[in-house]
């Protein structure tokens, strides 16, 4: 979140009715404040919406959250119910030569890693102006960041690890000393209070239910096909929780696939899902086995549940295949990568031109340009996912702070 409250002034008027909009509204207008949300379009939630086919949940945004402590004890105050990973389905994988790994690293790659684990390494530049690839090949090699780091931030921003500045988008992972070697650093992460661990979670009827149950409680404060036009005309605080042209996005495409049990060469696929580092022979950003992970997926029970992801900034031109372009990889792929070797029962196909925010350094100096600018005293704050939280667990921590 970038600027504060006037605690003296309780009007709010947020723009936005995504989830961003939502959270701040509910939680300001549960410590009392005057809010008003307005939102240019016909419906609440922006990307975020789950769609009931006849096959089963698809969701066009987020399929899941890390929830906490501070997480579930939000979400239960909205009697909104989560499912866990499926006990025996936590197997995560990289795929690499072929072959999904649950370690894709060679016996090598991993002493080398082992080996910059716990070496100072010699940085050229600032630690807040380090790159995640930066950072990933000082701290633990180039294996690791091209095997490791570069697949999970593709699965999270949808971008290369060289668009990402270290500070803004994983600050935890920076030592506070540039001779500091990450093993120094995370010994003293851990001298902290200890908290439980957050665990993986989807939401049971969707996870449009969040906005649901957000909207039932804010129903006489949103104004919808609602276009302010003059900021300066606002009374009260003035809360931005809309996408700007002035911040760079990631394009994504997510397609869920139901697929026959008895469609794969050998059986479906077991665990949470694959990511793809780039270079490995498909164009496919990753796969959720959304039906093997979590219960209630599918509506029928000889079908399975997968989520492919295509685009992101290594391959921009993915949303703009028509539908059938798209069908047409997604089948030859899920064929080199999991055995499918017949027809699809149904693919529903999501395209985004502009999906996550990049957490780029030139984001940075925008958010400090927003504080200097915009959000330079009170009543004056912008709350989005690009304000320093990507992830709805992140908008919900920082909104029960306030």
């Amino acid at each position: 979140m970038i600027g504060t409250l006037n605690i003296q002034d309780k009007r709010v008027t947020i723009i936005g009715a995504g989830i961003s909009g939502l959270l701040i509204g509910y939680a300001l207008k549960k410590k009392g404040y005057q809010v008003t949300i307005h939102e240019k379009s016909n419906r609440c939630g922006g990307l975020i919406e789950t769609k009931h086919t006849p096959h089963g949940l698809v969701e066009t945004a987020a399929h899941s959250i890390l929830v906490n402590e501070t997480v579930q004890n939000f979400l239960n105050e909205l009697n909104v119910e989560l499912l866990p990973v499926n006990p025996k389905s936590k197997a995560r994988y990289i795929y690499r030569n072929g072959k999904m790994r649950r370690m894709p690293l060679s016996f090598l790659e991993i002493l080398s890693t082992i080996v910059h684990l716990f070496r100072k390494p010699k940085l050229t530049k600032k630690l807040e102006n380090l790159t995640l690839e930066e950072w990933g090949n000082a701290y633990l090699g180039t294996a690791a960041t091209q095997y490791l780091l570069a697949p999970f931030t593709a699965g999270i921003f949808a971008c290369l690890p060289s668009e990402l500045n270290t500070k803004l988008s994983f600050p935890k992972l920076l030592p506070t000393k540039t001779n500091q070697s990450l093993f120094q650093h995370l010994r003293s992460l851990r001298k902290k209070p200890k908290t439980k661990r957050a665990q993986m979670m989807v939401f049971k009827n969707g996870t449009e239910d969040l906005i649901l149950k957000l909207e039932s409680q804010l129903k006489d404060q949103i104004k919808l096909n609602s276009n302010i036009m003059d900021l300066n005309s606002i009374e009260g605080n003035l809360v931005l929780s809309t996408p700007t042209h002035d911040v760079d996005y990631s394009p994504l495409v997510t397609a869920t696939v139901f697929i026959s049990k008895h469609a794969f060469k050998n059986k479906a696929p077991h665990g949470v899902g694959v990511l793809i580092p780039r270079g490995e022979n498909l164009r496919m950003l990753g796969c959720l086995f959304n039906s093997s992970a979590f219960s209630g997926r599918t509506l029928r029970e000889d079908e399975v549940s997968l989520t492919v992801m295509y685009g992101g900034t290594s391959d921009p031109s993915a949303v703009t295949l028509t539908e059938d372009e798209l069908k047409l990889i997604i089948k030859a792929e899920t064929t080199q990568l999991l055995g499918v070797n017949a027809e699809p029962a149904h693919i529903e196909i999501t395209k985004w031109q502009r999906a996550i925010p990049i957490y780029s350094l030139k984001l940075t100096q925008y958010l400090e340009e927003i504080s200097e600018k915009f959000s330079f005293k009170p009543g004056k704050v912008v709350f989005t996912n690009y304000s320093g939280q990507v992830s709805i667990r992140g908008m919900i921590e920082t909104v029960q702070s306030l």
